[in-house]
């Protein structure tokens, strides 16, 4: 059977345009990850905050009043993440403790695997 020059071409073209999605999708994943990962800087969120407070064109007495306040924030913000994350690893870790009272010792050798660990810096 003969293929048509305009069957390959379309082929060709089908193929890269496939392959361009591809890579512009995981392009497009690490770029959200690079980007979520900047916005978790307490140094990013400070200049986003001033940058919005800027718009209200404050006086050079007003400008340091609200960076202390930023500044205040961002702290309370860290505080309150940190607290977060050990209170979640709390209950995921009594969960799993209860989780492990109902299993046969074979599936304990494997839940012992695979279950989450609580990473070190939170331990």
């Amino acid at each position: 059977m003969i293929l048509s020059r305009r069957f390959k071409a379309g082929c060709l073209m089908t193929l890269l345009i496939g392959f361009c999605l591809g890579i512009g999708f995981v392009f497009g994943v690490l770029a959200h990850q690079a980007w979520k990962k900047k916005t978790e800087d307490p140094v990013f969120m400070k200049w986003a905050a001033m940058k919005q407070l800027d718009k209200l064109q404050p006086t050079p007495a007003q400008r340091p009043k609200l960076e202390a306040k930023v500044d205040a924030a961002i702290t309370e913000l860290k505080t309150f993440k940190a607290t977060a994350l050990h209170s979640l690893w709390d209950i995921l870790d009594r969960t799993l403790t209860e989780i492990e009272t109902d299993l046969t010792p074979e599936q304990k050798a494997e839940w012992s695997r695979i279950k989450p660990k609580r990473p070190e810096e939170l331990k």
